[in-house]
């Protein structure tokens, strides 16, 4: 199941990557997710592709990264179809976040799989919160929930300030989320993993 909705996530990619730097623009709706234009009425297609669609090989690439190392160990502990509800809803979470924020904004425009893939990881560190997370700039695992925590205050921080540097802020915590709260009703021990891993910490 992972490696499927990789290779959806690149095929769609790849068809995205000529619209998106077509000259005019005319086909990049297609492929990006514009919330006042859904307010409209319009925009379904590019709704629904900006899932999967991505900005670049490395934006691609890294989310793919993340889907792949989170997702297997998610996927053996719930399942196939809950960890297709995890994904497709925290996608879903997503959307009604950046939709709710931006819908008044005809400039907001966004793309890409990371609203899922932080459902993914949240669902990661919700049922094994020994977890880490790696980035390229700090050379030591963080552990996941301080990740996941910190990223939470500093995403509402960036996103109350208006500040976003080309990320969907709003996304990444509406899937975030979203992955939070179901795998807390889908997961057989629900959040207790997590609370016990919080309370040792008291």
């Amino acid at each position: 199941m992972i490696l499927a909705l990789i290779a959806v996530n690149v095929i769609v990619s790849l068809l995205g990557f000529h619209a998106l730097r077509e000259e005019g623009g005319r086909r990049a709706g297609s492929f990006l997710f514009i919330p006042n234009q859904v307010a409209r009425g319009e925009n379904g297609r590019g709704m629904l592709l900006a899932h999967f669609a991505h900005a670049g090989f490395g934006h691609l690439l890294l989310n793919m990264l993340a889907l792949y190392s989170f997702g297997v160990p998610v996927l053996a502990a719930l399942g196939p179809l809950k960890f297709l509800i995890v994904y497709a809803v925290a996608g879903l979470g997503s959307d009604l976040v950046v939709f709710a924020l931006h819908q008044d904004d005809p400039g907001y425009r966004c793309l890409g799989a990371s609203g899922s893939v932080f459902g993914i990881v949240m669902a990661a560190v919700v049922l094994d919160p020994t977890t880490s997370i790696s980035l390229i700039f700090v050379p030591i695992p963080i552990p996941g929930p301080v990740f996941m925590l910190g990223y939470g205050i500093i995403a509402v921080y960036l996103i109350r300030k208006g500040r976003r540097g080309g990320v969907s802020h709003e996304g990444h915590l509406g899937g975030a989320l979203v992955g939070l709260a179901l795998t807390g009703l889908l997961a057989p021990r629900g959040l207790k993993p997590l609370i016990e891993w919080l309370a040792q910490w008291r």
